[in-house]
C-alpha cells in the first residue's frame, strides 16, 4: 500500500530525532528534557496511529513499504514495510513509550 506521507518512517526517527535532543539538554534542563521527551513521545505515537488505522487486514503482503537508493554505489537502500502482527508492536511499542515517559514525568 503506497501512501503519501512516510508514516512508517517517521514513527521510527521522530522517537530517535527527539532522544537525541534529550540527550543534548541532559541534566542542565530537566523540565526542558521532560518536556522534550514527552513531546517526543507523544508524535511518535501520533505517527503511529496511521499505520493501524490505514492498514489493510484482507491481504498478507507487506503494506506501508518504502523504498528508497541509500548508497547506489553498493546498491544499498533504505527498504520499510510493516506486516500483521508488526503493526501491532509498533502500536504497542509507541504506546509504552509514552506511557513511560508520562511515569517517570514527576520523579524529579
Amino acid at each position: 500500500m503506497m501512501t503519501s506521507a512516510p508514516w512508517l518512517s517517521l514513527s521510527i526517527w521522530i522517537p530517535i530525532v527527539f532522544g537525541l535532543a534529550v540527550l543534548v539538554f541532559s541534566d542542565r534542563h530537566s523540565v526542558l528534557v521532560r518536556q522534550i521527551s514527552l513531546v517526543g513521545a507523544v508524535l511518535g505515537l501520533a505517527a503511529s496511529l496511521p499505520l493501524y488505522a490505514g492498514f489493510n487486514t484482507q491481504t498478507s503482503a507487506m503494506q506501508f513499504v518504502e523504498l528508497s537508493p541509500w548508497i547506489p554505489r553498493f546498491n544499498v537502500n533504505y527498504n520499510l514495510g510493516v506486516d500483521g502482527i508488526s503493526v501491532l508492536f509498533i502500536l504497542l511499542n509507541s504506546f509504552i513509550t509514552a506511557l513511560s515517559v508520562l511515569a517517570g514525568w514527576p520523579s524529579r
